[in-house]
C-alpha cells in the first residue's frame, strides 16, 4: 500500500490556532517551526487580529538614563532581553545641538556624564516621545543660554539670561525604537510661544493615544501642557497637519506638580497625594477641554483620616481603566511604616468614592521606601527600596488591576531621594507589529 500524502492544514485553521497562543513568545516559536507557519503569522491580517485580542507585553521601563528591561522570572524577560539593545538606543534620531556647543556653568554637574542627548519623556502605543536635555534638572543657572527640554528645568529658581525660556526653546521628537523610525517635530513658532505673555512655570510634553486605523503610518498627536504663572496653555501638534496650534484653558493652574498623570478612555488624569489637592484635573485629548473631578468624597475622606499615616509627594494616586462608566483609583497609603493600596471607584452617576479592596504590599519595604509610578494597559506600577539594600537598588513592580496580582518587573539603580520618572514600555515584537512611525 502506498503511504498517504501528509495532511495540509488550511491557512485559515492555522490562523485560528495561532490566535489562541497565549504569548508573543509562543507565536515567535511557532513562526520559526516552518515556512508555512511563518507565512501565516507574518500576514498583516493575522497580526492585526492578534494585536486586537492580546495586550502588548510589558518589556520594562524607560527613564532619563535609558531602558530597563524586565528581568527573570518575569514572563516578558526573554523578549525584553532580546529587544533591549534596540529599545534603549535613540542614536538614530539626529542631534539638535552639537556637543561642541554644550556649556556647563561652574558648579553645575552634567546629568550622567554623557552631555546633551535625546531622552524619553513619554511612551504610548509603541512610540517614544523624546526631548532634548542639556543640563541637570532642578539646578539654578544664570548667565548661560541653553536649550532646555524638561519640565523640571522650568522653575522659578531657574533663570536663563538674558531672557526666560519659553515654549519655543524646547526640541521634541517622536520615534519607534524597534523600527528605528522617527519624526523631528518643528519647534513651536516664536510668535505662537509669545502669545501667553506670562512667565512659563512648567512645560510637560505628552503623547496622546493613537486614533488611527492601523495603517502603515498611524497618526499621532503631541500635546504640550504649558503652565504659566496665571494661566494654563496647550500647544498641540497633530502628525496629520504638522502644524502647532495653541489652546488656552479656562482653568487656572492650580496643581502643585503636573508630572504624574494616567490615561483612561481618551483623557489624561493628573493626580496628587491627598494632602496637596482636593480634585483631579482631567484633559480630554479629543476635545482638548479641561475639567475636574472631586477627590475628597465618600471613602476617600476615611482614607485621609486613617491614623498613623505619613504623607509624601512621591505617593500620588493612580487612575486606572475601570469598568464601563466607572473611574477607578489606587491610593498608596503608609501607616506605621507599612504600605497598602486602597482601590476605590466612582460611578458615573455618583459623587461618592466607594472602597473596592485593600491590597497589602510586600512587607520588606519600610517608611518612605515605596512610591507610585503610574498606570497603563490595565496595570498599576510602583517601586520600592528593600530594607538593608543600598538606596540605588530599586525594585519595580506591576499590579495587574483585575486580578490584583503583584509581579516584580526588574531592579534598577536609582537614587530614591531624587527618583526619575519611570515610563512603562509596552510593545509587540517586530514579528507581530507594524512600524508606528
Amino acid at each position: 500500500m502506498s503511504t498517504p500524502p501528509p495532511t495540509t492544514i488550511p491557512d485559515e485553521l492555522l490562523e485560528e490556532i495561532f490566535l489562541r497562543l497565549p504569548t508573543p513568545d509562543a507565536v515567535a516559536r511557532a513562526s520559526a517551526a516552518c515556512t508555512s507557519f511563518r507565512r501565516v503569522i507574518k500576514a498583516r491580517a493575522f497580526r492585526r487580529r492578534f494585536r486586537a485580542l492580546h495586550r502588548p507585553p510589558l518589556l520594562g521601563f524607560m527613564d532619563a538614563v535609558g531602558f530597563h528591561p524586565a528581568q527573570a522570572p518575569h514572563p516578558s524577560a526573554p523578549l525584553a532581553g532580546a529587544l533591549a539593545p534596540r529599545a534603549a538606543d535613540f542614536s538614530f534620531v539626529p542631534a539638535v545641538v552639537s556637543s561642541a556647543s554644550y556649556f556647563v556653568p561652574r558648579g553645575v554637574q552634567e546629568d550622567d556624564g554623557e552631555g546633551p542627548r535625546w531622552r524619553p519623556c513619554d511612551v504610548r502605543d509603541g512610540r517614544v516621545l523624546l526631548d532634548w536635555r542639556s543640563l541637570r534638572p532642578g539646578l539654578e543657572v544664570s548667565g548661560v543660554s541653553t536649550l532646555m527640554g524638561s519640565r523640571e528645568l522650568v522653575r522659578r529658581k531657574l533663570c536663563v539670561r538674558p531672557k526666560w525660556c519659553n515654549a519655543a526653546d524646547f526640541h521634541l521628537a517622536v520615534c519607534d525604537p524597534l523600527s528605528s523610525r522617527y519624526v523631528l517635530l518643528p519647534t513651536i513658532p516664536q510668535d505662537l510661544a509669545a502669545q501667553p505673555q506670562d512667565l512659563l512655570w512648567e512645560f510637560l510634553p505628552v503623547l496622546a493615544p493613537c486614533t488611527g486605523d492601523d495603517s502603515d503610518e498611524e497618526p499621532f498627536k503631541v500635546i504640550c501642557i504649558a503652565r504659566y504663572r496665571t494661566k494654563l496653555v496647550l500647544f498641540v501638534f497633530p502628525s496629520t497637519t504638522r502644524q502647532w496650534s495653541m489652546v488656552e484653558s479656562p482653568i487656572s493652574p492650580s496643581l502643585y506638580d503636573m508630572s504624574c498623570f494616567d490615561y483612561v478612555r481618551g483623557s489624561f488624569y493628573w493626580t496628587e497625594p491627598y494632602d496637596l489637592s482636593d480634585h483631579l484635573m482631567v484633559l480630554d485629548t479629543r476635545t482638548l477641554k479641561f475639567s475636574t473631578v472631586g477627590l475628597l468624597t465618600g471613602y476617600h475622606m476615611e482614607i485621609r483620616g486613617l491614623p498613623g499615616q505619613s504623607f509624601d509627594d512621591l505617593r500620588p494616586n493612580a487612575v486606572v481603566m475601570g469598568r464601563e462608566g466607572t473611574l477607578e483609583m489606587f491610593s498608596l497609603v503608609c501607616q506605621q511604616g507599612a504600605f497598602a493600596l486602597y482601590h476605590t471607584s466612582l460611578q458615573n452617576n455618583s459623587q461618592e468614592w466607594k472602597l473596592e479592596k485593600i491590597i497589602q504590599l510586600p512587607g520588606q519595604y519600610h517608611d518612605y521606601s515605596i512610591s507610585t509610578v503610574g498606570a497603563a494597559e490595565g496595570f498599576l506600577f510602583f517601586r520600592g527600596a528593600p530594607d538593608g539594600i543600598p538606596i540605588e537598588n530599586v525594585d519595580c513592580y506591576s499590579l495587574e488591576v483585575k486580578a490584583y496580582e503583584i509581579t516584580k518587573v526588574c531592579t534598577k539603580r536609582e537614587n530614591t531621594y531624587n527618583p526619575r520618572r519611570a515610563l512603562p514600555y509596552f510593545s509587540f515584537p517586530p514579528l507581530l507589529s507594524e512600524p508606528t512611525i
